[in-house]
C-alpha cells in the first residue's frame, strides 16, 4: 500500500479571525509598494478621515493624501510599560538586552529613557560615573542633568525639573517635560501613548483611533517563560507569540499559499525553502494581526529545506531560544507550533518518535499533530529550546518530520551578529515563479563522455586520482591514490609511479608539498555535519618525499578537510565536521595547538603568497561568502568577510593571481587582496568561470585555469586569456612546476567504458 508524502505548506488562501483592525489582513494585494504595516495604517485612517481628520477637508480624495509614513516620519513613538518602540517608521526595541526598560508613571509624572530618546534624535549622550552625570549635546547645545537633582543644566544656565532624574534597571530617567522644554521636540501624550515630534501631529480626542492603533502596535510582548529549566506544555504554549503566518503572493500580488515561520532573530525569520520557493515576494503576519513585508530571502539551504527570511524592518518579535539537534532521544516530549490550515498559532504536543533519512536529508520523526500550513513552524523540547523546523508528514499514522534546527545555526549566529541595515537579500529570480513556454521546451542534453587515447603526452593511470601536488621544480607529481589509500610519486620524465606509500588505515583526505616536505591529513571518520566539537579528531602526518615514508606526526581534535602550510612551518587546517566549527593552526615541529578561529565546515582555504593572510570560500552554505584570515607568526589574529552577501554568485573554487593582487572565484569573479579592511576583497572584474587553478612563483606574470576540457593561460596583469588548451579528459587537477604545466584529467578510455584517471602533458614553460 503506498503511502502519501506531504510537504505541510499550501496552495490556497489562508482563512483569518479578523479583530477590529481587520482591514489590515488584506492590505498586501492592493499592489502598492509602500510596507504592510505603514500601508495598513495608511488605509485604517483613511477610511475613519471622516471623522479624524476633518481639517482635510470633507472629501474622501483629500483625505487619501494622508501618508501614514509622512506623517510619523522622524517621530519618536513610546508608550507606557512597553519595551517596543517606533522610531521614523521602524520598529524598535528599547533596551534589547533588558525587557523591563519601558516609559513609567510615577508621582503623576511620566519618566522616560533619556538615551533612547537622545540617541533617536541624534542627540549623543555621556555619563559620568563619578558625578551620576548625563550630559546631552545635540547642534551646540549641551544639557547636564544630575541623578537625584530637580535642576538641569542647559548650556551653563539652570533651570528646574518638575521631577528628579532617576536611575532604574541601569539605565537614566528623566521626567517626560524634560525633552520639550531642553531638546525642542513637540510632545503628545494620550493614554499612555508617548509621540516626540518636530512638530504638534495628534490631538487627544480628535485623533482617539491613532492613539487605539498605536497602542495595539506598541502593546508588549508577553515575557518569555523561558528559564532553561523543562517547562509546562502552557508555558511552552506562550512561544506561540514568536511564530508567524508567511504568505507567499505571485507576480501580481496573489496568494500562491502560505506556511509558518518563526523568529530567529529581531526581523529575522526561519522557515522551510519550499514555503518560499516559488514566490514573487512575501508577508509575515503575526499573531499580534501586525502585517510586514519581507525584504526577500538571507539564504537558502535546498538540501535541508531550510529558508531564512528577513523583513523590510527590524520588526521587534522576540526570537527564540534556539536549541541543539543532538542528543535527542525516542520518547522525549515535545511541542509543535505552526499554523495548522491556517489557524493562526496552533500547539499540539507529543513525543520524538524516530530518526530517519528520506532523499538524503535527515529528519526527526515526532508524533505532535501537524497539516497544512505547519511547514516552517517550530518543534520545541521541553525547555523551550527549538530542536527543530516543522516541515512534512505522511498521511498513514500520525507521522510527521522536522529538520534538525543544528543546519541552521551557523545562519542564525552569524546574522544576529551583523547590523539589521548591512544583512543583504539575495536576488529574488531563483525563488520566482517559472515561467514555462510549453511550446519550447528542449530535453536536456547529456554531454558525451570524453575519450582519452593513450599517447606520449597522455598516461593513463591504474590509480584514482583526485588530489594531487606538484613539486615547484621538479617533474614529480604526488598523489593521493583512494583505491588503495596510499600516496604514490609520478615521474614525469618516466612516465609511470615511482614509489608508493604503505595504506594507511584512514583514507588520506589532502596533501600539501612545503620546505621540503609532504603534509597529508586524515579524518577519523567520515566528515558529518553531526559530528561537532569534541567529538571530531584526526591525524597530520609529514612524509619525506624521496621516500613517502613517513616522518612524523600528530593527533588533532577536529576532522582535517583542508589544509595550507608557510615557509615558516606553521599548518593551518579546516575542520570537515561539526556545522560552525574551527580553523586551527599547529607548530610543525613542537605539534603545539597555536590558535584557532571560528569557520563553517567543509571551507575551503588558500594561502596569500605573502603569507600574512589565508583565504576562504564556503563550500556548504548558501549564499556563498568569501572570508580572510589574518596571521602572525603562526597565529590566526583577525578574520572578516567579504563586503558581499549573496550579489556574487560564488562556487567553491578560490585561488589567487601569483602576484598576490586578486582573489578569484571559480565562477569567475575577480576580487582585490589588499592589506587594508576597507578594500580587501572588494569585486574587480571577470575572468572565465574555472574549476581548478594553478600557479608557479617561477611564473609571476602568469597562471592557468580549467573547465572541463579548457585549459585558459591568463595573463597576471590584464588577467586576459592569452592562449587556451584542450584535454582528451575532463581535467581534475592542473599542476604547475617551474618548467611545465601538467593535468590530471579523468574520461572513458579508448577501446573500453571505464572511466580512467590519466596525466597530460600541456606545455613547457
Amino acid at each position: 500500500m503506498c503511502e502519501t508524502f506531504y510537504i505541510y505548506s499550501t496552495s490556497y488562501l489562508v482563512v483569518r479571525l479578523y479583530t477590529s483592525f481587520s482591514l489590515r489582513n488584506n492590505i498586501h494585494h492592493e499592489g502598492d509598494s509602500m510596507n504592510p504595516m505603514k500601508r495598513s495604517a495608511f488605509i485604517f485612517i483613511t477610511i475613519l478621515s471622516m471623522l479624524i481628520f476633518p481639517f482635510f477637508g470633507s472629501g474622501q480624495a483629500k483625505a487619501e493624501e494622508l501618508d501614514f509614513e509622512d506623517l510619523f516620519s522622524g517621530a519618536v513613538i513610546l508608550s507606557i510599560g512597553s519595551p517596543n518602540a517606533i522610531y521614523d517608521n521602524e520598529d524598535r526595541i528599547i533596551d534589547e538586552n533588558n525587557d523591563n526598560i519601558v516609559p513609567y508613571v510615577k508621582n503623576q509624572r511620566t519618566m522616560v529613557p533619556l538615551r533612547f530618546i537622545s540617541e533617536s534624535i541624534g542627540a549623543r549622550v555621556a555619563w559620568n560615573q563619578a558625578s551620576s552625570t548625563a550630559t546631552i549635546t545635540q547642534a551646540g547645545k549641551e544639557i547636564k542633568i544630575t541623578l537625584g537633582s530637580k535642576t538641569v543644566l542647559v548650556n551653563g544656565k539652570k533651570s528646574a525639573l518638575d521631577a528628579p532624574a532617576e536611575y532604574k534597571q541601569g539605565r537614566t530617567f528623566v521626567p517626560l517635560r524634560l525633552i520639550s522644554e531642553t531638546l525642542g521636540k513637540k510632545v503628545f501624550y494620550s493614554r499612555g501613548v508617548i509621540v516626540f515630534a518636530n512638530q504638534s501631529i495628534l490631538d487627544p480626542k480628535r485623533d482617539a483611533e491613532i492613539v487605539d492603533y498605536l497602542k495595539f502596535i506598541l502593546e508588549p510582548y508577553s515575557k518569555s517563560p523561558y528559564t532553561g529549566k523543562n517547562l509546562s506544555n502552557q508555558q511552552i504554549a506562550g512561544f506561540e507569540q514568536s511564530v508567524v503566518l508567511l504568505e507567499s503572493l505571485d507576480r501580481s500580488g496573489e496568494s500562491t499559499g502560505y506556511g509558518s515561520a518563526f523568529a530567529v532573530g529581531y526581523g529575522l525569520f526561519l522557515t522551510n525553502y519550499h514555503v518560499i520557493d516559488e514566490a514573487s515576494s512575501y508577508v509575515i503576519i503575526t499573531g499580534k494581526d501586525q502585517v510586514y513585508e519581507a525584504a526577500g530571502i538571507v539564504a537558502v539551504d535546498k538540501k535541508n529545506d531550510l529558508a531564512l527570511v528577513k523583513a523590510k524592518i527590524r520588526t521587534n518579535v522576540p526570537p527564540l531560544h534556539i536549541g541543539t539537534s543532538q542528543n535527542l532521544s525516542k520518547g522525549q516530549a515535545v511541542v509543535a507550533i505552526g499554523n495548522q490550515e491556517g489557524l493562526l498559532n496552533t500547539v499540539s504536543t507529543g513525543v520524538l518518535s524516530g530518526f530517519l533519512v528520506i532523499d538524503n536529508q535527515n529528519l526527526i520523526q515526532f508524533t505532535a499533530p501537524i497539516g497544512f500550513g505547519s511547514s516552517g513552524g517550530a518543534l520545541f523540547d521541553k525547555k523551550g529550546e527549538v530542536i527543530g523546523v516543522t516541515s512534512s508528514g505522511m498521511d498513514d499514522g500520525n507521522l510527521n518530520f522536522a529538520v534538525p534546527i543544528d543546519y541552521a545555526k551557523s545562519w542564525i549566529s552569524k546574522y544576529n551578529a551583523m547590523t539589521f541595515s548591512k544583512i543583504t537579500v539575495l536576488n529574488q529570480d531563483p525563488f520566482r515563479e517559472p515561467v514555462i513556454d510549453s511550446g519550447n521546451i528542449k530535453p536536456e542534453e547529456t554531454p558525451q563522455p570524453l575519450v582519452i587515447t593513450p599517447g606520449a603526452n597522455v598516461n593513463v593511470l591504474n590509480q584514482v586520482i583526485q588530489e594531487a601536488v606538484a613539486h615547484p621544480s621538479k617533474q614529480v607529481i604526488y598523489g593521493i591514490d583512494d583505491s588503495e589509500s596510499t600516496i604514490i610519486s609520478y615521474d614525469h620524465t618516466q612516465k609511470k609511479v615511482v614509489k608508493t606509500s604503505v595504506p594507511f588505515d584512514k583514507a588520506p583526505r589532502k596533501l600539501v608539498y612545503a620546505n621540503g616536505e609532504l603534509y597529508v591529513i586524515f579524518s577519523d571518520e567520515e566528515y558529518s555535519a553531526y559530528r561537532f566539537n569534541g567529538k571530531q579528531g584526526g591525524t597530520v602526518k609529514i612524509l619525506d618525499p624521496a621516500t613517502l615514508q613517513v616522518k612524523d606526526e600528530w593527533k588533532v581534535d577536529i576532522d582535517p578537510y583542508d589544509i595550507v602550510v608557510d615557509q615558516t612551518r606553521h599548518v593551518y587546517i579546516t575542520s570537515g565536521s561539526g556545522q560552525w566549527t574551527y580553523m586551527k593552526s599547529y607548530d610543525r615541529s613542537t605539534h603545539k595547538e597555536l590558535s584557532s578561529s571560528s569557520v563553517y565546515h567543509m571551507t575551503n582555504v588558500v594561502m596569500h603568497p605573502t603569507e600574512n593572510r589565508i583565504y576562504a570560500v564556503d563550500t556548504l552554505i548558501s549564499p556563498r561568502d568569501i572570508a580572510v584570515f589574518r596571521i602572525n607568526d603562526g597565529k590566526i589574529t583577525t578574520t572578516y568577510n567579504s563586503p558581499y552577501h549573496g550579489e556574487y554568485d560564488l562556487s567553491t573554487a578560490i585561488g589567487i593571481t601569483p602576484d598576490g593582487k586578486y582573489v578569484v572565484n571559480g565562477a569567475g569573479y575577480v576580487f582585490a587582496s589588499t592589506n587594508n579592511k576597507n578594500t580587501d576583497m572588494y569585486y574587480t572584474g571577470t575572468i572565465d568561470p574555472f574549476d581548478v587553478l594553478a600557479g608557479n612563483a617561477a611564473h609571476m606574470d602568469t597562471f592557468f585555469t580549467a573547465a572541463h576540457n579548457k585549459i585558459n593561460q591568463v595573463d597576471t596583469n590584464t588577467l586576459s586569456t592569452t592562449k587556451t588548451y584542450t584535454t582528451q579528459g575532463t581535467v581534475v587537477k592542473l599542476l604547475m612546476t617551474d618548467t611545465q604545466l601538467l593535468a590530471i584529467t579523468k574520461g572513458t578510455v579508448a577501446g573500453s567504458n571505464i572511466s580512467k584517471h590519466a596525466i597530460e602533458w600541456i606545455t613547457d614553460l
